[in-house]
């Protein structure tokens, strides 16, 4: 699986900007959690840039709001590191 549905995902996000998505579950490919998952990403990295300031904890609600569905699916681990202007 390539990250664009993940991209598709957080498209409409406005109160702050995602610069990078990365997918990392190859380097996390023998972990117990994600061994025998069927669902071939598993950890991701997301770079945002807050320059609109709201909290952290908002950044990472929303980001998780939307992809529900891909975590339901197997998607692991989400890695969020904040950038602010």
């Amino acid at each position: 699986m390539n990250l664009d549905l993940i991209k598709n995902l957080l498209n409409d996000i406005s109160q702050f900007e995602i610069i990078e998505i990365l997918d990392n579950s190859h380097y996390h490919s023998k972990h117990d959690g994600v061994k025998y998952s069927k669902y071939p990403l598993t950890h991701i990295q997301i770079k945002v840039l807050n320059s609109s300031k709201i909290s952290r904890v908002d950044i990472h609600r929303e980001i998780y709001q939307k992809l529900s569905s891909e975590i339901s699916k197997g998607l692991h681990s989400i890695e969020i590191k904040i950038l602010n202007t």
